[in-house]
């Protein structure tokens, strides 16, 4: 899922949230206002020097899990979330 950068105007915090590309964030998950808007972000993508003897699926597979440990982070913290209440 992508993560997205909102503002509020309300309580003038930052926060990044993690939805789907077709979904909004339409309160403000800290003080509950609907002042919220997304924040333009630039995209940054890391480059590495790829080493001659590496594999091209290397980076992908590296990537893949870099991803999978994201999203399980994600899936734990909206589990205890979910918990909490």
């Amino acid at each position: 899922m992508p993560k997205y950068l909102y503002h509020c105007n309300a309580c003038d915090m930052e926060q990044e949230v993690f939805h789907g590309m077709m979904e909004d964030l339409d309160h403000c998950t800290l003080c509950d206002s609907k002042e919220v808007h997304r924040r333009p972000q630039i995209v940054h993508f890391k480059r590495e020097e790829v080493q001659v003897d590496k594999k091209v699926g290397d980076n992908v597979k590296r990537a893949i899990e870099e991803n999978r440990a994201i999203l399980e982070e994600e899936r734990k913290r909206i589990k205890e979330s979910r918990s909490d209440t």
